[in-house]
């Protein structure tokens, strides 16, 4: 069984650092003008707020700057981190990070938006080791967002040496969803991040909980799936 991750909203709330430490990066390179305001963020891919943000301020020529502005924004945030900007792991998410890396035949990697080196910044901030995903799929691996699960299923493949049997990706926001549908996934919603059961539900999620906290819970859920997957 392979455990697809996304990481802001599902195994954390950054608190607003995230979006914080762009904007300050992009303040830093390109002005006070400089915002995300107005802009999607969950679900969404790195690279594609910084486009979204660069043509709010009227410029095109984000590809040329994205590196240098990668690289700020790194810097940005791991300032922002080290101080006393908050960030908090969600309910639950430890014990079943936990539970499940102890369960034989499960491997857990992450699906984020985020840049890879930005999301382990966020990982240990959370107290949560990064190498416990042996592999990972990261905001600059595709151009959308349903570019990220079918390439996980790739790397998957290369790491197992084989096809999973079943795959359940782990999320908050619809795009998550939709994207983990798409690539033949099982998807578990949680309402963590900020869209509600409905959202979810409409989106498509297999199943929709308030939160990780009943780990028991969701592992019976789990292995359920993998029941059902095994003898499809």
């Amino acid at each position: 069984m392979l455990i697809l991750w996304d990481i802001d909203g599902t195994l954390l709330s950054s608190e607003g650092s995230g979006a914080q430490g762009m904007e300050t990066a992009g303040q830093e390179l390109f002005g006070e003008n400089f915002s995300l305001a107005g802009i999607e963020l969950g679900g969404r891919l790195d690279p594609l707020i910084f486009r979204d943000a660069m043509a709010a301020i009227g410029r095109t020529d984000h590809e040329q700057h994205h590196d240098q502005f990668r690289d700020t924004f790194h810097g940005s945030l791991k300032q922002l981190l080290e101080g006393e900007h908050p960030l908090r792991i969600l309910p639950g998410a430890r014990g079943l990070l936990d539970a499940l890396a102890a369960m034989p035949g499960v491997t857990q990697c992450l699906v984020t938006g985020n840049y890879q080196e930005t999301a382990e910044l966020k990982l240990r901030a959370a107290d949560i080791d990064p190498s416990m995903f042996p592999f990972g799929v990261y905001g600059d691996d595709g151009q959308v967002r349903d570019d990220l699960p079918p390439l996980a299923l790739k790397r998957a493949k290369a790491h197992l040496g084989e096809d999973p049997e079943v795959v359940i990706l782990v999320g908050d926001t619809p795009h998550d969803v939709t994207s983990g549908k798409a690539a033949g996934c099982h998807v578990l919603a949680v309402c963590t991040g900020s869209h509600d059961a409905d959202v979810l539900e409409t989106a498509g999620a297999d199943l929709v909980i308030d939160d990780l906290s009943e780990v028991d819970a969701v592992l019976a859920w789990m292995c359920i799936v993998r029941e059902t997957g095994a003898h499809s």
